[in-house]
């Protein structure tokens, strides 16, 4: 059996070129947005990371540095103690977050580029770096009592600046 590769080099384009088409419709958002929004399993709890910028919540920070340093996150980029960027479960990669330290009134706006906090305990909602937890004034005791915002339209540049197609700032309903 003989096979006329211009016919399959041109089939192949066609598909492809449909596919590409396709996928610039809402449907096939997730397909631009692959990775970050499958859900994960971590010590036998199942995450179901957000499609969409809303959020806000009060709960307890913490902060990672020296043992992460230089190892990749979510994102795929090198975590760096010294910059301002943080972990959380469900918020889409990247995201940008207000954090307010609510025992002293600082804040801080950082970059939400890997996963976590993964402690045994519900009440932390987001690790920060080194560098943020120094910032907000907790480095020294560890922790501290935040409220978390998801900022959408800097989150959606943020997107866009990490080659991504950026969530709508909103729930689809």
């Amino acid at each position: 059996m003989t096979y006329d590769i211009n016919k399959i080099a041109k089939a192949i384009a066609f598909f492809s070129l449909a596919l590409l088409v396709a996928c610039t419709s809402d449907t096939c958002e997730k397909y631009w947005n692959a990775g970050s929004e499958r859900p994960y399993v971590i010590k036998g709890v199942k995450y179901y990371p957000q499609i969409h910028y809303q959020y806000s919540a009060i709960g307890e920070a913490s902060w990672y540095g020296y043992d992460c340093h230089g190892l990749p996150t979510a994102t795929g980029r090198k975590f760096d103690k010294d910059q301002l960027t943080a972990a959380h479960r469900t918020l889409p990669l990247p995201s940008i977050v207000l954090i307010e330290n609510l025992e002293n009134g600082k804040k801080l706006k950082v970059l939400v580029n890997d996963r976590g906090p993964f402690a045994h305990t519900s009440r932390r909602i987001i690790d920060v770096s080194q560098r943020a937890a120094e910032l907000l004034g907790f480095r020294k005791k560890g922790h501290a009592r935040v409220r978390v915002t998801c900022l959408a339209k800097e989150s959606q540049l943020a997107a866009l600046e990490y080659k991504r197609k950026p969530y709508p700032s909103k729930k689809k309903r």
